[in-house]
């Protein structure tokens, strides 16, 4: 998959961007503050028809305007070519297009543009809260599947109504039946998350290992496993998945009712990433933390290939400050090989020497505009004025 073209009219402080990008790299040189991770959130907004950073579609709208407007146009693998379009408003609900055609729902458009992030909360993935490395997941198995994507919403869609019922009546003598109707729903999509969640996790592990390995070579084995509250015990047939499931809520419906929100279900997994068979959140160094989270990205870029058959965009997002010039360098190469690259930076040594590698585009960003240039020369001045 490649990107060849994008608008974007009117996101966050970007008044209007067009450019035409390059199949391979795509630098974006500017200091801190002129836009540069907004440019990047509304490349790849489209991706899942929200912004990965978790904001609110009337956040990602300039501030003097009504409406926001993304457009993508991009071919695949098979050099098919396809356009993506999004119209945000302030008031109202966004319009979302797929070759011109307007789709219902956000899962529709996954599996078109797939992206991979990252950036400096994603250096920290694994020492970071259980809840970033649950988005990793989701975000993974998302875009390599839109039954997933659906059966996501809809569960978080049922979760969010049981906590306002656990909340408003949850300690009503008569809560109990209508408790367990919405148990039945977080069931009913909350078991094909853990399901899928399982059945990823030894080639994300493998995939995982293997870029540790190629980052460390001496780091020591690296392993993944996912904790669950539904389950003490692995399980991962659908209907054993179901049966523990019920059970669990079962058993702590009382402790749910007392704390007003659900205790049971996969939005309280937790993937445990070890090194040396033990935790490296806890016992690993600032180093092997990186080290490893940058190889769970390596994976999630792997798996989402071998899911749709297209390789994903990759943005870097100012990250280079966090790894020292050997692992900066031998990072660019490797995903160079394989990926059209997006590179975010406020220093020119972060991307020195990858201007002069075939096909690559770079551009200075000042107050939400672009410039582009054919040499670092310019850059360098804006950068130190």
């Amino acid at each position: 998959m490649l990107l060849k073209s994008v608008k974007l009219n009117n996101f966050r402080n970007l008044d209007k961007i067009e450019l035409d990008v390059s199949p391979q790299i795509n630098i974006f040189l500017g200091r801190n503050g002129q836009g540069k991770t907004n440019l990047l959130e509304g490349l790849s907004y489209l991706a899942l028809g929200r912004s990965h950073r978790g904001s609110l579609d009337r956040d990602i709208i300039r501030f003097d305007a009504e409406i926001a407007h993304v457009g993508i146009v991009g071919e695949d693998s098979q050099s098919d070519p396809f356009r993506l379009d999004a119209a945000v408003p302030r008031e109202g609900k966004k319009k979302l297009k797929l070759d011109g055609q307007a789709v219902p729902r956000r899962s529709d458009l996954v599996g078109h543009l797939s992206i991979v992030h990252f950036d400096p909360d994603e250096v920290h993935l694994t020492k970071g809260s259980p809840d970033h490395r649950r988005r990793f997941l989701d975000y993974t198995l998302s875009i390599g599947s839109k039954e997933y994507f659906r059966q996501l919403l809809s569960y978080r869609r049922a979760l969010a109504q049981k906590n306002r019922f656990l909340k408003h009546y949850g300690s009503h003598s008569s809560a109990a039946d209508e408790l367990e109707v919405w148990d039945e729903e977080l069931i009913r999509f909350g078991s094909p998350l853990i399901q899928a969640r399982m059945e990823i996790l030894a080639p994300l592990e493998h995939a995982a290992a293997e870029s540790y390995e190629a980052l460390a070579p001496e780091g020591g084995a690296l392993s993944l496993s996912i904790e669950t509250t539904v389950s003490q015990t692995p399980v991962r047939e659908l209907d054993e998945i179901e049966q523990a499931f019920r059970k669990s809520l079962e058993r702590l419906r009382p402790k749910e009712r007392l704390a007003r929100h659900s205790l049971v279900g996969p939005h309280r997994d937790h993937l445990e990433v070890d090194l040396r068979a033990r935790p490296i959140r806890t016992y690993g160094s600032q180093g092997e933390n990186r080290s490893a989270s940058i190889a769970l990205k390596l994976a999630q870029a792997e798996l989402i290939y071998r899911q749709t058959d297209e390789r994903p965009a990759v943005f870097l997002d100012d990250i280079f400050s966090e790894l020292d010039r050997t692992r900066t360098e031998a990072l660019q190469k490797w995903l160079h090989r394989r990926h059209q690259l997006f590179v975010a930076t406020a220093r020119i040594d972060d991307v020195r020497g990858m201007e002069q590698w075939s096909k690559a585009r770079t551009w200075i960003i000042r107050d939400g505009g672009l410039t582009e240039v054919d040499d670092l020369q310019r850059a360098q001045a804006y950068l130190e004025n």
